[in-house]
This record gives C-alpha cells, structure tokens and sequence, in this order.
C-alpha cells in the first residue's frame, strides 16, 4: 500500500512560493529544476517563486516554512525535510516507495502534507513491458530485500492478471544473493528487478546481469544504465518527466488548504530497450516508439479498468 501514517492531515496555509532543495548542483538535479520551471510557465501560473537550495550534508534545512512548498531531491534531502514544521509541505522526488514509507512513519507526519512522487513503477506497468516483449512466458522472478518484501502480494496479484506466475526470492543479506538469483534463474522466464538497495546497487549490478546472460535470461530494469549494462528493457521516468509531474502537483495544491495528494508512483514514463542483448538472447524486439505507444494503449484500458471498479 502506499500510505502510511495519519489519515487526517493538518491544515496547511496556502503557499506562495516552491523551494526545491537539492544536496548537490547534479547533471539530474539541475534538469529537474530547469523543467520545473518550465512546467509552471507553460501553465500560466507565474504566481508561484521557485527558489533552490543546495544543502550540505552538515547543514540544517532552512526554509520559509507554512508559506513554500518543499521539494526535496533525494532520500538525504527528503529526511532533513521531514524534519520541518508538520504544517510545512513537504514532496519527495527520487525516492523508492520503500524508502519514502520508512522516513514517513520516523517522521509522525500526515500524508496530507508530507507526499512523494516515488522512483517505482506501478506493477502492472512494469508487467505489462514483460508481457509485451515475451508474449509467451509464463514465470517470472523477482528478488525482495527487507525494504520490497512488503509488496510481494501486490506483484503477486498484478502478475496473475497477466498470466504470469510470480516466483520469489528473499535476500536478506549479500551472501544470499547469488544463490538466490541462480535459484529463480533455473526455474523462470525473466528476471523483474524490483528497487531495493540491498539487491540492486553498483557493487552488485554487475554479477546480476551477468549471471542472468549466463543463463540465458533477461533482465527487466528499472533504469537507463541498467540497460546500457546489460538489462534487455527498462521503465524509467526521466527528469522531465518527475518535472511535469510535481509541477503539476504545486498548481493543484496551492489553493488553500492547499493539501498534497497521497504518494504517487510516476505518471509518465520512458522506455528503453537493449537490442544487443535481444539479438544474443534470440528475442525480437519491436521498436522503441512502436512499443512506447503500446504501452500507452495498455495504460489507458487500465485505468479505465481502475475507474469502473471505483464506480
């Protein structure tokens, strides 16, 4: 589930001006605030001020608080922010779900004013690439740490949607991992990584691709490099698009009480495929664009689908 915590928000002022908060002038941070900007000119709302902040790992967080919007970049920033006044917005970006619902609950802050646009994408989107690449595959495997295993029923309940059987692996600490992933490698039809940082890190991406090319499995990612490293497709959302996203989150919330919507996984996405890794895998790929829009068709019949049974 993706809220935790309080159900019954603080009222909060309406604000007047967005401070985004980074911990470093980074290639992806500045991009981030560079769209941002963009997003609110294109929507006419120049009421809004944005104004940035690098803080330092020593330093305390320091913004004009109950009349901005904070947006925090990152887990750091996301845990100094979470440490403001309760009635102070806060919106975390670049952030896993699991990671956004520990800080949440140490935090004791309401949804209501302390949200995130979070890095996952939602399961069935991330199932849907799988089933459109490999239309006749039947398992899929999927590694949890202590962070993800909370969502195993989730993946569970959106892979049987798609005919897909769901083998997982628990990985609870490093000496488990390669022997865990050669387990589900035997026994599945692909590999979907799901975000946690005790199975998918820099010093481990490596082995994992390897392994997987080993046996002849692909990966799905959840990131550009993992592609470039040896993942066969990959759902990300750029920049750009996290961007779009809180920027129209500031507009809508900016009226009094001017409350955050609960946690909410990427709107927009990207898709990227490695066609090398197809070719030595023997899998056709179709094109990039061509399974893009794809894609965009099996998103709009699913949340017409989520619609109708709301109703």
């Amino acid at each position: 589930m993706l809220m935790l915590g309080l159900l019954v928000p603080h009222l909060a002022q309406a604000y007047t001006g967005v401070t985004i908060v980074i911990n470093a002038p980074t290639p992806v941070n500045l991009e981030f605030v560079e769209y941002f900007k963009n997003e609110l000119v294109s929507t006419k709302n120049t009421n809004l001020r944005v104004n940035v902040v690098v803080l330092k790992e020593t330093e305390k967080l320091v913004v004009a608080e109950n009349s901005e919007l904070v947006i925090a970049l990152g887990v750091t920033v996301l845990e100094a922010a979470s440490k403001l006044k309760h009635t102070t917005p806060v919106l975390g970006v670049f952030t896993s779900l699991p990671v956004f619902n520990e800080i949440l609950v140490k935090s004791r802050r309401d949804l209501g004013n302390f949200s995130a646009i979070v890095l996952d994408q939602p399961y069935w989107r991330q199932l849907s690439l799988v089933r459109a690449i490999l239309p006749d595959a039947k398992k899929v495997g999927i590694l949890l740490g202590s962070a993800s295993s909370q969502y195993t029923d989730d993946i569970k309940e959106e892979g049987e949607e798609r005919a897909f059987s769901i083998m997982e692996e628990n990985v609870y600490q490093e000496t488990d991992l390669m022997p865990k992933l050669k387990k589900l490698l035997g026994t599945t039809d692909a590999l979907l990584a799901i975000p946690d940082g005790l199975i998918y890190n820099r010093e481990t991406a490596q082995s994992i691709l390897f392994t997987s090319y080993q046996y002849q499995k692909p990966v799905f990612g959840y990131s550009q490099s993992y592609v470039r490293a040896g993942a066969l497709a990959s759902m990300y959302s750029s920049s750009k698009q996290f961007a779009r996203q809180a920027a129209e989150i500031a507009v809508k919330s900016q009226l009094k009480p001017s409350l955050l919507p609960p946690p909410q996984m990427p709107k927009y996405f990207s898709i990227t495929l490695n066609y090398q890794v197809a070719h030595s895998l023997n899998i056709s790929l179709m094109d990039e664009l061509t399974l893009y829009k794809k894609m965009l068709e099996a998103e709009t019949i699913e949340l017409m689908e989520h619609e109708e049974i709301k109703h």
